[in-house]
């Protein structure tokens, strides 16, 4: 298989080429994310969270906070395409009723600012910067920086120039792919080690063997199953890693998969849209690279082994089974299958088998290496299961 020694500006076994990544790629995206959820907070303390102020109240506090509510609302009460009062409901959640201010507008003798509250809530755009704001601090964290701190003279800037808000929503934007399995080698790494011998470990990327110890630590890296044999060189082959909860390739791992998540979200779509029109589902698109890098190298899963059935972990009680397999040494000696018969009645089963694990390991490794969704691998102790 090829390595990933000779790719310019890769350099996973140097840790300061680490932290490069992370001061370039995601304390900018952790900046950006904090100014949207400070402005948020900061309008609020301005008007209040109990949904009971009403847009003249808003007037008299800050009346450059008016087209945050009503910029871009057409006469049918409707928003506008590039609506500045739909943006700020999008992403921050504040927002008044447009229908409602048109009703009461045309209203004879009312005013309608006095009857219009300003009302805030959660929505998927906020959830997804609140998500991301939180793993990318815990990236900076790891490498012991401390993040940008977001001043009150730029909230009110942005407030000043609502057209800044385009230029940190883009940066978002571009962050995200930029830091992306789908564009990040970075990236890439966590995915590829989430769970993976380490033979097959050290063949994709050779240089990890130099530094191990020192690197395993600052990655996150850990050992979650060792084969029971004296032989030390196959021990250290077919020993299993993953991530430690928190660290470093596991942060990255759990950031790559919000952003996957939410750039296929339509809620999200909707604000990425005022700054482009071309958005890719980014799972979908690694997924089919994935599936087409499996079929150049012929990988077949391997037929020899059974697998569980997903539905069964999620509650089916009919027609549904899951197997694990006991590990002794270098084998597979135990198969237990439980389930549901089509009737709904539970069973279980013991029988004895012969198979070898670290065939199994090497079989499944190039799937587990490029993150395939086709399964799921568990292992430790001496218990293996895998969920399809």
């Amino acid at each position: 298989m090829q390595t990933y020694d000779q790719i310019e500006g890769f350099e996973y076994w140097n840790i300061d080429a680490w932290r490069k990544f992370i001061k370039e790629s995601i304390i900018p995206l952790h900046t950006a994310t904090s100014k949207l959820i400070k402005l948020r907070d900061y309008i609020l303390s301005i008007i209040g969270t109990d949904g009971k102020t009403t847009l003249s109240e808003v007037e008299k506090r800050r009346r450059d906070l008016i087209p945050f509510f009503l910029g871009g609302v057409g006469e049918d009460g409707e928003y506008k395409e590039n609506s500045l009062a739909k943006l700020i409901k999008l992403t921050l959640g504040i927002y008044v009723n447009p229908k409602e201010w048109i009703v009461l507008e045309r209203e004879e003798g009312l005013r309608a600012s006095d009857y219009v509250t300003v009302k805030s809530e959660s929505t998927p755009f906020l959830e997804f910067l609140r998500k991301i704001h939180e793993i990318t601090l815990r990236i900076i964290k790891l490498i012991k920086e401390e993040p940008k701190e977001v001043l009150e003279s730029e909230l009110e800037d942005i407030i000043q120039n609502p057209e800044k808000l385009l230029e940190i929503i883009k940066t978002i934007y571009v962050k995200c792919l930029q830091v992306s399995v789908n564009h990040n080698y970075y990236t890439f790494f966590a995915l590829s080690t989430r769970i993976l011998s380490f033979k097959y470990m050290v063949m994709a990327y050779p240089r990890l063997r130099i530094n191990f110890e020192s690197l395993k630590e600052f990655l996150g890296l850990e050992k979650i199953f060792e084969p029971g044999i004296s032989e030390t060189k196959v021990r250290e082959d077919y020993t299993v890693w993953s991530h430690l909860k928190g660290g470093l390739c596991n942060s990255l791992y759990n950031l790559n998969s919000i952003i996957w998540k939410n750039f296929s979200n339509e809620h999200v779509k909707s604000v990425f849209n005022y700054i482009s029109t071309y958005l890719k589902d980014l799972k979908q698109e690694y997924a089919e690279k994935v599936k087409q890098k499996l079929e150049e190298i012929k990988w077949e899963f391997p037929g020899y082994i059974k697998t569980s059935d997903r539905r069964y972990y999620s509650g089916a009680t009919r027609g549904v089974s899951c197997y694990s397999y006991a590990i002794s040494g270098a084998m597979l000696v135990k198969e237990r299958e439980a389930g549901y018969t089509w009737g709904g009645t539970y069973y279980f089963l013991e029988r004895e088998c012969s198979i070898s694990l670290f065939k199994l390991l090497d079989d499944l490794s190039p799937a587990l290496f490029l993150s395939s969704n086709l399964f799921e691998l568990k292992i430790s102790g001496n218990t293996l299961e895998i969920v399809r």
